[in-house]
């Protein structure tokens, strides 16, 4: 039966084939901008543009970047310098603001709402700004010159205001003809990575360099304010001032009472600080309480003035169930800081070392030949550990990583979801080793091998098993093994680790099959229950089984080693009984035909199990042709150049791209098939819809897999996301899917990661690098399991040199792998420091691996050059 779709020129169903829809409104010619394709890999280009932004183009006013320390709440950096949200405690809204807005004129609702509400893309389509959204309390910064005249930090006070976004650090200039001061402001919190505690203190630091543009000497004052936050307002509750500890302090004890919904009111009090680097300057708490820096400058002097804010509010509320009350928790944070004055005086006290490992992580980030575009698109995804989505409970020592899908939506840390995420597990990988510690293979994990998809689920609450979490759970374990120093992680999980692969085993077996795939009901993260043999799912348990032979060999079980091999054999024959001469489809089960799924549908994740292996260095899972013809078929039949021309025929679906967007859409039924069955379930929306984390995994796949056709469609695609972005269109710090800073999103970095050809095996020294973007000449960061740096290399017709530099840390260097490309290589010099080190070149697919004859530690500030021709 032909579905029933929303016509092109009218709102009633009609009977028009939708495969034909398809082709329509979804061109196999992408019309591409040929500039904007030459940007795609040219650092320096015309078009390649980072997060900027500038008052002359009105691109400030949707800015906003997280300036708060790991798990401590949401702290928003306008584009401008000013300062907002201010979400420090659970006072339950979903997303970064609370807003609902119509419908876009003749849609139709979603799950029988007539509005948009944030989790359905809100605060895409109605990016919020502080002038929407203002804070409060009063709070800012402003120079106050000798005639008393004050000149705030914000746009409407200067000329010219630029923003420059190298996030962690947002940089702002001001400028004015009529001021004899320049201004330039960097507002970041601590941020370094593979330090977890330097880098979850709920701080922001304000840092201005002030410099004298005049013939004259200046003096002025640096002020800044900060009202007690106290909902409501308490006179009694002024504040109060100090100097101590190199600071000049202002501190308030901030009474809040936080209403949730169905649930009254609760207690979430309390303290705030404003304090100043430098003792002996002005403060008060009179009228709007605040501290005054002197500010004397001589003619083209220049100095630096800081000013931090923190805050200690000690509980968090969050959902333990789908049950609607929420449980009060204490923060982690909370037990490390007594309150907000602690905060400030332990990063004063460490002040010239975090701001210096954080300004040299920045450095070192952007210190490559990769467009900056790449480089700002996928790290960005990661501020949303320094939002409200992401919680460290003082739960035990170290406390427990919690956090939503997005703000506020969809509990427990879902493994669904959160698998898809790469940047955390590389900037900060004892939080995900967390993770499968104490939740997932802690108290969530099943006598049977069952991951609970929400780990706060208490048994037979429901929730039960996401299959595709489940072998996500699996192919994550490996993964905290890689990113370790040594097998501590491994063996003192693996038991676990083994119970859930075995559950996925005992799927396979009891479908009566057992051939490497899967076959039943396999709740996924679309929030439905496919049948059959779902190509994506058995993908993944394909690469679940891959990633279990390589963790049994290591831990010396061999009988499990061998079982996983086998069926990973059967898996990797028979998967390809999916593929339909194009790409891979599901087969559906004639015993459900009341599910949802896909059916010969052109589905996003089709071949994510190769994603995966990608990231942990497994090899090719299965058909090379099969897996690269399912890719470009994403391209051809899914790649939309404007989505609104796509929705306004396929009008189902939440608001995640529009007018003049481009995105990669879910699924298309472009050769038919789409039944009318699938359009009764509500999660058959998603599918018109362009979800940036599902995207990202896709476009890192093409670019790994290596072909100069699926690396320009990769970067593509990720191109797009970063422009549907732009800072003149909506905030370029909140990805959004369902509900603000969405966790997806971070697969991001697997971009970056195939980009830059990287592999790692931090227990065996193991670190390799293949860059399929400009390998004759490239430079790119890399983090390993104790220290991070820059790798560069260069390609010539005789030679090849590289050098791998630790800036932070350490690395344990064994093995490290290259690829000279066409460079016929006899002969290799490699040295530490200058100093010659013994070792061997072995050649193999794809490359060479340098072997050193004897393990080296590679400490900060040495490097390890390799000449070789």
């Amino acid at each position: 039966m032909l579905a029933m779709v929303v016509g092109v020129s009218a709102d009633s169903l009609t009977t028009i084939d939708p495969a034909a829809l398809y082709r329509k409104t979804i061109p196999e010619d992408k019309q591409l901008d040929p500039a904007w394709v030459e940007s795609l890999t040219q650092r320096g280009h015309a078009l390649d543009r980072g997060i900027t932004g500038s008052k002359n183009d009105d691109s400030l006013k949707y800015i906003g970047m997280p300036v708060g320390g790991i798990a401590c709440g949401t702290v928003y950096l306008n584009g401008d310098g000013r300062l907002y949200v201010w979400d420090l405690w659970s006072d339950g809204h979903i997303g970064v603001v609370q807003q609902v807005i119509p419908l876009p004129e003749g849609f139709p609702n979603w799950r029988k709402r007539n509005d948009v509400p944030v989790h359905c893309g809100a605060n895409y389509m109605k990016p919020p700004t502080i002038e929407d959204f203002p804070p409060s309390f009063a709070q800012g910064f402003g120079l106050r010159f000798a005639d008393g005249s004050l000149k705030k930090f914000e746009a409407a006070d200067w000329d010219a205001v630029e923003f420059a976004g190298t996030w962690p650090i947002g940089t702002v200039s001001y400028k004015d003809s009529k001021s004899p001061v320049r201004a330039e402001l960097k507002a970041y919190s601590p941020f370094v990575p593979l330090n977890l505690e330097d880098s979850s203190m709920p701080v922001t630091i304000m840092s201005y360099t002030l410099t004298n543009t005049s013939g004259e000497p200046v003096s002025a004052e640096l002020v800044g304010w900060l009202e007690n936050m106290s909902n409501p307002p308490d006179s009694d509750k002024a504040g109060s001032v100090a100097s101590k500890s190199g600071l000049t302090l202002l501190s308030h004890d901030c009474a809040i009472k936080a209403k949730m919904k169905r649930e009254g009111t609760f207690d979430h009090s309390g303290t705030m600080a404003l304090s100043y680097l430098g003792t002996g300057q002005k403060a008060t708490v009179e009228q709007i309480p605040g501290i005054a820096a002197d500010v004397v400058l001589k003619p083209g002097e220049s100095r630096e003035y800081t000013f931090l804010i923190s805050w200690n509010f000690p509980v968090v509320r969050i959902k333990d169930s789908y049950k609607p009350k929420t449980i009060a928790h204490k923060n982690e944070y909370s037990a490390r800081f007594k309150d907000a004055t602690a905060v400030a005086e332990h990063v004063a006290e460490n002040f010239d070392r975090l701001s210096s490992q954080t300004e040299l992580w920045v450095k070192t980030w952007n210190d490559s030949t990769l467009p900056q575009w790449l480089l700002d698109r996928t790290i960005v995804t990661a501020n949303t550990l320094q939002t409200a989505n992401c919680n460290i409970l003082a739960d035990g020592a170290g406390g427990r990583f919690w956090a939503w899908e997005g703000i506020r939506v969809c509990h427990g840390t879902c493994t669904h979801v959160w698998h898809y995420a790469q940047a955390m597990a590389r900037l900060f990988p004892e939080l995900e080793r967390n993770l499968r510690e104490k939740t997932d293979y802690g108290f969530a994990l099943q006598p049977n091998g069952v991951v609970p998809y929400r780990g706060t689920l208490k048994a037979g609450e429901g929730g039960g098993i996401a299959i595709d979490g489940q072998a996500g759970t699996v192919l994550r374990s490996y993964r905290e093994h890689l990113t370790s120093a040594d097998d501590t992680f491994l063996k003192n999980n693996w038991p676990k680790i083994k119970l859930a692969l075995e559950y996925l085993i005992n799927f396979d077996c009891n479908d009566g099959d057992f051939d490497g795939m899967l076959h039943g009901k396999q709740h996924n993260t679309l929030d439905a229950s496919w049948y059959g043999k779902v190509h994506a799912i058995s993908s993944l348990y394909i690469a679940a089984l891959r990633a279990g032979e390589e963790m049994a060999q290591r831990m010396g079980d061999a009988e499990f080693e061998t079982l996983c091999r086998d069926l990973y054999s059967k898996g990797s024959k028979n998967i390809g009984k999916l593929y339909n001469g194009e790409y891979y489809v599901q087969e559906e089960d004639p015993k459900h035909p009341e599910a949802i799924g896909v059916g010969p549908g052109v589905y996003i994740d089709q071949v994510i199990g190769q994603f995966w292996a990608n990231q942990l260095g497994l090899g090719r899972l299965y058909n090379e042709e099969h897996i690269q013809s399912a890719l470009n078929t994403l391209w051809k039949y899914n790649f939309v150049p404007d989505v609104r021309s796509f929705r306004d025929t396929f009008r189902k679906g939440r608001y995640y791209a529009w007018e003049g967007d481009a995105g990669l859409i879910m699924c298309s039924w472009p050769n038919g098939g789409l039944k009318d069955d699938f359009m009764n379930h509500w999660q058959y929306d998603y599918f018109n819809e362009c979800m940036s984390g599902f995207e990202y995994q896709a476009a890192a796949h093409m670019v790994a897999e290596g072909t100069p056709e699926l690396i320009t469609q990769g970067l593509a695609v990720t191109r797009a996301i970063h422009d549907r972005y732009a800072p003149e269109k909506r905030n370029p710090y909140n990805e959004i899917e369902c509900s603000d800073h969405y966790a997806r999103a971070m697969s991001s970095y697997a971009v970056f990661l195939a980009a830059c050809g990287f592999t790692y095996d931090g227990p065996a020294g193991l670190i390799g690098f293949d860059p399929v973007i400009h390998p004759e000449d490239f430079r790119a960061p890399f983090t390993a399991a104790e220290g991070w740096g820059t790798f560069s290399q260069t390609v010539g017709e005789k030679e090849m040199t590289a050098e791998l530099g630790v800036n932070w840390g350490k690395l344990k260097l064994q093995t490290l792998k290259l690829n000279p490309m066409d460079l016929k290589v006899k002969s290799i010099d490699v040295t530490l420091n200058g100093k010659k080190i013994s070792a061997e070149l072995v050649s193999h697919e794809g490359g060479v691996s340098v072997e050193l004859n004897t393990p080296i530690t590679i400490e900060a500030g040495q490097s390890v050059g390799i000449v070789m021709n």
